[in-house]
Order: C-alpha cells, then structure tokens, then sequence
C-alpha cells in the first residue's frame, strides 16, 4: 500500500512539474509581457481626446449665426421619435446641432436646418485647429484602425488624418459630424504598442470581435494562473526549511533554477493574485457581472427622454449670456431642462431661461430624479462626499467632488454617486461591483487604501514589485529554452 501510494505522489509531482513546464514554455514570454507592459501603462493611457484638449481646439458659438431651433433640426433629420442626446458646437464655422439616436450620431447646421454632410474640407479644417504647425495633410477613410476602438464607433465611419509635424500626429475626425473625436502622436502610439496593446490584447483583428477577444484574454490569463499554481505547489514542495538538503541548503537547485525557485516564492503570492485578478477583468462566466450605470437609469434620472418643448427653447440668451461659449449640450434632470456649457475655463451648468451659470442642483431635485431609478424602493442612506469612499474615488483619473451617494435598501446595495454641479449620474456600486471593485482594484493594482494610491509610493511599489515578476518570468523563460534546446538534438535524431 505504501509503494503504491508513493507511486501516486510520485506520478502526481511529475505530471504536476510537465503542466509548470510546458504552460511556462507556452504562455511564459505573454506573462513576461504583461508585466513590462503593466508598468509603461501606469504612465501612457490607451489614446483619447480629452476634455481640455477640446476646450483649447474648439471655436466659439457666434449666436447671430444660429437660426434653426433644434427641434427643426432634429425634424430635418426624419429620424422617429426623439434623440437620446443633442450638442450644439461650431463645425467648420458654421453651428451644428448633434444629435444621438439608436448609438449613432447624426448632424444637422444650425445656420440653414439642412443635413450636414461631412467633406474633406470640413475635416482638414478640424485637423488644423489641433495641429496647427502642420503643412500637409495625409486623409483616408475608415471604418477602425488600431486607436479607435471605445466610444468613437459611435461616430463612424471615421476620417484618419497623418500630420507632417513633428510629433507625428494622427487625428481621427468623424464621418458623421466633422468633429474631431480621437488624436494620438508618435510617442503615444509606440508607448501604447509596448503597454496597452500587449497588455490587453488589443490586436486589431482580434480587438474587432468583442467575445473572441473576450476568451482569448480569460483564457490566456487563466492558463497563466494554473502555470504559476502548479510552480507554487511544486516550489514550496522542494523547499526545506527545518531540514536542509545534504548540501546544507533549503532549495535544491543552483544557478538559473535556484534563482527562479527563491523568486517563485517570494512574489508567486502576488503574482498569483496579479493574474486571477486580471481574469476576472473580463468577468468570465459573468462571475460578478454588474450592470453599472445603465440607459435606463440615465433616463429614470433624467425624468424621461427629451422632447418637443426641450428641443423648442430659446439658445440666444444662452450664448449671449456666456461671451467665448463653445459648446451647449442638453441636459433633462427631474424632468427640468438645463444647459451642459463647456468653456475655455471649463465645464458649467446653466439656466436655460437667463443663461445664468447654476453652482449646483438642490439635494431635493437630486433626490427625486435618483428615486425614480427604483421607484419601489426606499432610500437607506444618503450622504455628501467631498472626497472619495472605498467605491468612488480618484485614481490618475479626476473625479468630480462633491458628489451625493444615494443608497437603497436593496439587497444587492445599489448605490448612485450624483454629481450636483452637472446633474450627472456619475458612479453606481452594488454587491457584485464592491466585490470586483477589491478583487480587481485591490489586487491588480494595489489598489486598498488612499495612502497607497498617493504618488510616487504607488509608482515605486508596483514598479517595484512587477519588475520582480518580470525576473521571475525572465528566469522561467531561461529554464523552459535550456530544456527545448536538450530536446532539439533527440528531434534531429529521429
């Protein structure tokens, strides 16, 4: 009985060592990557236009020049029903409206009602205002490239513009309202070819289909999770710690393997953690899946869609109101229409009978546009935040403050964070999203507390301890090439 169930462990070990062996000769270099590729994007985004980048390019609204009311626009357009989202902002200047219906915009000039159809000309011409040191323009059309993939494929298809100047520029303008909507430069993309696209998997080819993406990064990740598994089952294993090997040594190896067994033990913990934590990024099998903030509930919020009287008001005083405004957007709360206006000095919310800039919207409006989300449903508690909680907070992305939390009495502990200075349903928790929000935060970026998200303590910490794992990668890759290389000989032989 003895023999046999040494027989058992022994076979177990073995086939146990043969799965770390070869998922590290597999996947070994992508876990390798991911962490290379994790530290280039603590500090490159993937690409995006910013708001601040839009305040500087955008030109003024002229109120002379606009003489279509929106809801004349919107009728031009001959769409049913009435839009999810309408913006008014200079286009080529001229005034545009921009309207969202069924997750697409179209454009309709707010000087003349007719369709706006976008030409080369109007696009150069929203190039220019970005990349004015640029003298020549090359333009193509596409449907997506490698940098658009987000909430651009709303705008599609897309003008992509290569500037001569010297940061390499690459504008995308839409296709559907002349705005320009994506900028990137030749720094940014290289970086994001070393950091996000190696660590997301963002090929183009494979990034177009979301759920064959999907699988791809759930299962490579998992794979990734069993290999390091496996090497700290086996680790832990060889080492020991009360009675040394003959050598008088804890670990058994030397050189190259030595080195990945002492560095398996002291970051595989957090490696382990690192890569489960990565898997769940992509909620696999809809394990702690989260609806977050839904259309049906901005809509709740907003009181209702837009409609004929919103789209009917008067935009003169408005403009006239704020002298340099360079965009207007409609926004409904409780029901009562407000103005969205974004300036060069920033984003405000505005009455849209005097124009006059609004600093907040009562607690008592807030509350009566949140409690439609769940009609049925008592508050529990509702509370204002001048910073953040453990589920709404600032991490290298701002976040306005001061918000109110409203919390329901659900049982899966539904919360909405509203901003009152624009109306905005900005955040949203439930049950399965505070799970995610420590199990993904927390573990994949050390994400637990304030004092360890405070730069540079943060920057030093994960840099530190991923390049750790990158050794520890490094040493495996070493090892799994030394073993195919003893086996290439065996191969010719046959």
């Amino acid at each position: 009985m003895a023999l046999l169930i040494a027989g058992a462990m022994g076979s177990w070990k073995r086939q146990l060592h043969l799965l770390h062996r070869w998922l590290g000769i597999g996947i070994g270099l992508l876990v390798l990557l991911w962490f290379g590729s994790g530290i280039v994007m603590m500090y490159v985004p993937y690409p995006k236009l910013s708001e601040q980048e839009r305040m500087a390019w955008l030109p003024a609204l002229d109120a002379a020049q606009v003489k279509v009311s929106a809801w004349d626009a919107w009728q031009a357009t001959t769409q049913p029903g009435v839009p999810g989202a309408v913006k008014l902002n200079t286009v080529a200047g001229r005034p545009a409206y921009h309207f969202v219906s069924n997750g697409r915009w179209s454009s309709v000039w707010a000087d003349t009602g007719a369709a706006l159809h976008v030409t080369e000309t109007m696009v150069q011409a929203a190039a220019r205002s970005a990349v004015p040191a640029a003298t020549a323009w090359s333009v193509e059309q596409i449907d997506q490239d490698q940098w658009t993939f987000g909430a651009v494929k709303t705008h599609r298809p897309l003008y992509r513009l290569e500037a001569d100047d010297a940061a390499g520029s690459v504008l995308y303008v839409s296709g559907r309202t002349g705005e320009l909507v994506r900028d990137t430069t030749r720094s940014e993309r290289a970086w994001n070819w070393a950091g996000s696209v190696i660590h997301w998997i963002y090929f183009t080819p494979l990034r177009t289909h979301g759920e064959p993406w999907r699988q791809v990064v759930m299962w490579t990740s998992g794979a990734a999770f069993l290999l390091v598994m496996a090497g700290m089952v086996l680790g832990i294993q060889r080492l020991r710690l009360r009675q040394p090997y003959a050598s008088g040594r804890r670990s058994p190896y030397r050189g190259w393997q030595a080195w990945h067994h002492w560095l398996g033990l002291g970051i595989g913990t957090l490696t382990l953690t690192w890569l489960f934590s990565g898997w769940l990024s992509v909620t696999p099998f809809d394990w702690l899946s989260s609806p977050g903030l839904t259309a049906k509930d901005r809509l709740a919020f907003a009181g209702g869609p837009l409609n004929q009287e919103d789209l009917s008001v008067a935009l003169a005083p408005a403009i006239r109101a704020r002298p340099g405004l360079l965009e207007l957007e409609w926004r409904r709360v409780g029901g009562k229409l407000y103005f969205s206006a974004l300036e060069r000095t920033g984003r405000s919310l505005l009455s849209t009978d005097s124009g006059a800039v609004l600093p907040s919207i009562s607690n008592e409006v807030l509350l009566l546009a949140v409690r439609a989300t769940r009609p049925d449903v008592p508050l529990l508690a509702v509370d204002r935040l001048t910073s953040g909680d453990s589920y709404y907070y600032s991490h290298h992305a701002d976040r306005p403050f001061p918000v109110l939390r409203a919390q329901f009495k659900l049982a899966d502990e539904t919360a909405f964070y509203i901003d009152p200075a624009q109306g905005t349903l900005v955040g949203y928790a439930d049950h399965n999203s505070k799970w995610n929000r420590w199990l993904f935060s927390g573990l994949h970026q050390l994400d637990f507390a304030a004092g360890l998200r405070t730069r540079p303590i943060w920057d030093v910490m994960v840099a530190s301890l991923s390049i750790l794992g990158a050794m520890l990668s490094i040493s495996g890759l070493v090892l799994g090439w030394r073993r195919l290389s003893k086996r290439r000989p065996r191969l010719q032989q046959r």
